[in-house]
């Protein structure tokens, strides 16, 4: 037996391994500024990757090259407008998805589950849910930790209306924006 055919051997599969029931441990207890508005609520597990936002359990919290999140919205929710340097692909599991694309979301498709879209670099995005059912969605990014993400300007303007201090970017996982102002 060669050396790389024992190393290969030692590695536990299960170190590597995240099974779907053990999601709700794995909760991201970081938010992003837009689920400071009640229509963009969801629940995110980051699955892979992504680090600073508090779920580190396994082996996958390791990945370098890009990382996954799973995002779980109840029917009429999910995920305000905003773009970022690198792509974002998602692929809808459950329900149905309206996802746009533009400054005003001037473009649009329904997804299903299965289906999958890849968003170019520095295009505005934003999808919601628009099924009788809590729908799942998962995306993928580049890097380790997710891209810096930067609002659409309705977002921003909306949040300010609420009192929310707002930052025109965020980083995911930091703490940079969406404290409450006048309460």
């Amino acid at each position: 037996m060669s050396q790389s055919d024992a190393k290969a051997g030692s590695a536990d599969i299960e170190a590597n391994v995240l099974r779907f029931r053990e999601l709700p441990g794995r909760e991201a207890n970081w938010r992003p500024l837009d689920m400071e508005l009640p229509r963009f609520e969801r629940t995110r597990y980051a699955v892979a990757g992504r680090p600073r936002e508090g779920t580190a359990t396994s082996g996958l919290d390791a990945l370098e090259a890009f990382n996954i999140t799973y995002l779980k919205c109840a029917p009429g929710k999910g995920i305000g407008g905003h773009a970022h340097a690198t792509p974002e692909v998602f692929i809808v599991m459950a329900g149905r998805w309206s996802v746009t694309l533009g400054p005003n979301g001037e473009r649009s498709t329904i997804l299903e589950p299965w289906d999958i879209i890849s968003v170019p670099p520095d295009e505005m995005h934003g999808a919601v849910n628009i099924s009788d059912q809590d729908g799942w969605i998962m995306t993928i990014n580049a890097g380790h930790g997710g891209a810096k993400i930067r609002w659409a300007p309705a977002v921003l303007a909306e949040l300010m209306a609420r009192g929310v201090k707002v930052a025109a970017e965020e980083m995911p996982g930091e703490k940079t924006s969406g404290v409450k102002t006048g309460d």
